[in-house]
């Protein structure tokens, strides 16, 4: 297919594609005259996910980039490409509240005792301790116990995600199934978990 196809069935503009193609984000076609190239599908699917990423996920070009990285790396560990897709999904900016280390340490002991098998240094996890400073300092009397509910949930909800991934035949697929997942249904998730919140205010609460 012509860029003007590939624009067409993709949605996206002649003018972003192209950029997308200078960035490198997209693979270059393959080239018939001096200004002309060809498409196939691959680049559908592959600007499907581009879009999505930043559309939908909201991540920068950089972080976008680091994904797509990921996913050209089949010679990798299945678990070291997710981790690079995980820490290009997470967002850059992080907290420089001095009690920060302490809270880190107090999620470190936690995670232990769930019996979560994870890297050091796990970038979530700080994610974790920068709410629990949070809420300290608006007055919540918390420690990382008050995550306990929303681990247990999680986990299931990761390990079903895990297995559906494990089932994928090729290592580009599994980070993209990945990807998709965190950066979609961590959205529908989230927009759920509101739905709930409205549902059971509104059957405690309301008329």
């Amino acid at each position: 297919m012509r860029i003007s196809d590939l624009s067409r069935e993709s949605g996206v503009p002649i003018p972003t594609v192209k950029f997308y193609l200078r960035e490198g984000l997209l693979p270059p076609g393959q080239r018939t005259a001096r200004n002309q190239a060809t498409y196939d599908e691959r680049h559908l699917r592959r600007l499907h996910l581009v879009r999505t990423l930043a559309e939908v996920g909201g991540l920068s070009l950089e972080s976008i980039r680091r994904v797509l990285n990921a996913l050209a790396r089949p010679d990798w560990p299945l678990h070291e490409v997710l981790a690079v897709a995980h820490t290009a999904l997470r967002r850059d900016e992080t907290s420089s509240d001095p009690s920060l280390p302490a809270a880190r340490l107090e999620i470190d002991t936690w995670i232990a005792r769930r019996g979560w098998n994870l890297a050091p240094g796990t970038p979530a996890a700080d994610d974790v301790a920068e709410t629990l400073v949070a809420l300290r300092r608006l007055g919540w009397d918390a420690g990382p116990e008050i995550f306990d509910r929303y681990a247990e949930h999680a986990d299931a909800i990761a390990e079903a995600e895990i297995a559906y991934v494990a089932e994928t035949n090729d290592p580009e697929s599994a980070v993209e199934a990945t990807v998709i997942g965190t950066v979609l249904f961590g959205r529908a998730l989230a927009s759920l978990r509101l739905l709930a919140q409205e549902h059971h205010s509104r059957k405690r609460f309301g008329p």
